[in-house]
């Protein structure tokens, strides 16, 4: 794979001096302050808004604040977004959530790609090195904070994330980008669109990106390079019977780490470190039609099937297939509602055996969720909207789940609106969670609480501590009210504020077993087994503030901030597992300088506050800082040089439990960039 990477750097240097008089480089215009409050949101009400007509927390990064963000991977793209808790556990591998449980999987967050769910049914969450979208083909991120149960359907339960990639009828030409940095190895991209047919229009891409890899907390290589290869296409069309779309995408990625293995038979510590690869490869491909039957009515079509081939070491190798189709209409009842309903089914197959951590009771398991959602907009009076939302979602595992929402708007005046809501949403157990055993931990012998010894002949032996997934674990549930401010204080200031109480009740948990009757004899007697189940048990309160802030100091400079603020309650009920706590502290600022028409110079301060984990002293508070600097000597060629992580030399971000890989150091790092267009 880096074979690939510098063939296409040397196609960027080769035709560098023969493009200086080519077409203009991509060029993305920022948003005046007027223009923020009318920006187009899809994710909310799954229909276009605008930003100032939207009950709920919604931040957009748009294609702008990526290029000029210095960011080199989508994790670190969603750190622009206030209140995204983004940490990086080792060069490929990232846990990320909103408002609470941090996790390498977390399972409260939904991820879409234009629309199309990225969720996996398998462990509840996302594995963010599959999502190798080149960051030049995204027109834009909806983030939305806080329950979308209602919209989305069962797991978008603190948040919702809305990749959406560029129109080919937006791409013409050929760009090339490419760049290399000691940090991050070498990586590329060659991307070519234009017109197809009178109204019809292409694109196609090939990406490859390296990473290098991480120092260990004692200073050693932490042998966690990352190989990934991507391409894709996307064809659109504007039609007589409608606008339609079609896209497919396919991956490859080979991503080295160290895992730590619990282990009875490997004493004194019982715990082995092992160096492992996992290989994940797959492909999707999406269709999409939406059509405007008359004035008042819209009829959309969506359907996608993905397959993934994913061979995680340390939890399990599996192959999966997930088909999703799904119908909407919206309707416009003049003057007064807008009404937004449809209906989707999800079907999943898959066939899975277990990982260094991990036992499966069920090598193929096959599942579904059948959904139908409603919204109805209403204009109260002039300014006034009410929104009365909620969906059904009939699954394997639960049976049916009920999402509802209530949502007000008042927009005070064109500049000034409030908003507040009531939701409740639902996260349903995940494959793992029913069917999977998990290796938590190894006691050493006479270290386990009993509440009686056991027989003689076993005291000498360890114990290993297990949670078993089974058909009665339930769903947990969510319920939040948020309230927020939106709007220009002043001509050169917009501000974003939000305020959230989130109330957790059915969290997951573990029984506890203290009876040495309930031990099991593990392999060759060499042991003895704990078995625990997981339950619903837990409750856990959060509540929070989320700030986000744009001020024009002038035509060419302009400071972005974003803040959050979470207290994150006592966790009562049972054993908390898995889960990580968000820093009670999240902030970023942003300062973005067009020196002249032909240079952009760009700061970017973020600190995050102390990390509190289960088992684990505290991780550091800590405040870093990137600077991008770019050049254009020419319409269509630029430069840019990208130093990141100035003010610290090295910091741990990360601890991951489940599963559980050897920590490693985010280090100062300094890579240049160059982009064509033709």
């Amino acid at each position: 794979m880096q074979s690939l990477s510098c063939v296409l750097v040397l196609m960027v240097l080769g035709f560098t001096l023969s493009l200086v008089q080519a077409a203009d480089i991509e060029h993305f215009l920022e948003l005046s302050l007027e223009d923020l409050l009318q920006q187009e949101v899809i994710t909310v009400s799954r229909r276009s808004q605008r930003l100032s007509d939207v009950a709920a927390a919604v931040h957009v990064i748009t294609a702008e604040d990526i290029r000029r963000s210095g960011a080199r991977s989508l994790p670190e793209v969603l750190r622009l977004a206030p209140g995204v808790d983004v940490a990086r556990i080792s060069e490929d591998r990232w846990a990320i959530s909103i408002r609470s449980h941090t996790e390498y999987l977390s399972n409260k967050l939904m991820v879409l790609v234009d629309g199309r769910n990225a969720y996996s049914p398998s462990f509840s969450g996302v594995l963010w090195n599959t999502l190798q979208i080149p960051l030049e083909n995204i027109d834009r991120i909806e983030v939305i904070r806080g329950p979308g149960g209602a919209t989305w359907g069962v797991n978008a339960v603190n948040g919702v994330i809305n990749i959406i990639t560029r129109s080919s009828h937006a791409i013409h030409g050929t760009l090339i980008s490419a760049g290399y940095g000691g940090d991050t190895g070498p990586f590329a991209l060659l991307r070519q669109g234009g017109h197809w047919g009178e109204d019809r229009s292409f694109s196609v891409y090939l990406q490859n990106r390296e990473g290098r890899a991480s120092l260990t907390e004692s200073g050693d290589d932490h042998h966690d390079k990352a190989d990934h290869v991507s391409a894709g296409f996307r064809l659109d069309g504007d039609e007589p019977f409608g606008r339609w779309i079609v896209a497919g995408n396919l991956f490859r990625v080979d991503s080295d780490d160290i895992g730590v293995v619990r282990d009875p038979l490997f004493p004194p510590t019982y715990r082995r470190v092992e160096t492992i690869t996992d290989r994940f490869s797959g492909m999707d491909v999406q269709a999409g039609l939406t059509r405007q039957t008359s004035e008042q009515s819209e009829i959309r079509f969506n359907a996608s099937w993905s397959y993934s081939d994913l061979e995680a070491v340390m939890l399990a190798d599996q192959q999966q297939h997930i088909v999703d189709l799904e119908f909407q209409q919206r309707l416009d009842v003049p003057d007064r509602h807008t009404i937004t309903w449809g209906a989707g089914y999800r079907w999943y197959e898959d066939s899975i055996s277990g990982g260094l951590t991990t036992r499966f009771d069920r090598p193929g398991e096959t599942l579904y969720i059948a959904s139908l959602f409603a919204q109805n907009e209403v204009l109260l009076n002039q300014g006034l909207r009410l929104t009365l939302g909620g969906r059904l979602d009939h699954n394997s595992y639960t049976s049916t789940e009920f999402q509802p929402t209530i949502r007000m708007l008042w927009n005070m005046t064109p500049r000034h609106s409030l908003w507040t809501s009531l939701s409740r949403a639902k996260r349903i157990p995940s494959r793992g969670e029913r069917t999977a055993d998990y290796i938590l931990t190894v006691a050493r012998p006479g270290q386990y609480r009993l509440d009686r010894p056991v027989d003689e002949s076993l005291a000498h032996l360890p114990i290993q501590g297990e949670v078993r997934g089974h058909d009665a674990y339930g769903s947990e549930r969510l319920t939040a009210f948020e309230a927020g401010y939106r709007g220009h204080p002043s001509p050169n200031l917009y501000l974003d504020l939000t305020a959230f109480v989130h109330r957790y009740d059915n969290l997951r948990s573990a029984t506890t077993e203290t009876d040495p009757d309930t031990l099991l004899m593990g392999e060759n007697e060499a042991y003895l087994i704990s078995p625990t189940q997981f339950i619903n048990t837990g409750e856990l309160t959060v509540t929070g503030i989320e700030l986000a802030g744009d001020w024009r100091a002038g035509e060419k400079l302009r400071f972005q901030l974003a803040y959050s603020y979470n207290d994150v309650g006592e966790f009562t009920g049972g054993e908390r597992l898995f889960s990580s706590f968000i820093p009670r502290h999240i902030a970023s600022l942003r300062s973005s300088w067009n020196l002249n028409h032909q240079m952009d110079l760009d700061l970017w301060i973020r600190y995050v506050g102390q990390r509190y984990q289960r088992f684990l002293a505290p991780l550091d508070a800590y405040t870093t800082m990137d600077i991008r600097l770019a050049w254009r000597p020419q319409q269509k060629i630029e430069l840019a040089l990208v130093a990141q992580n100035l003010l610290d030399s090295e910091r741990t971000e990360y601890y991951s439990l489940t599963p559980t890989f050897q920590p490693a150091r985010t280090r100062r790092g300094l890579y240049g960039q160059i982009r064509l267009g033709f």
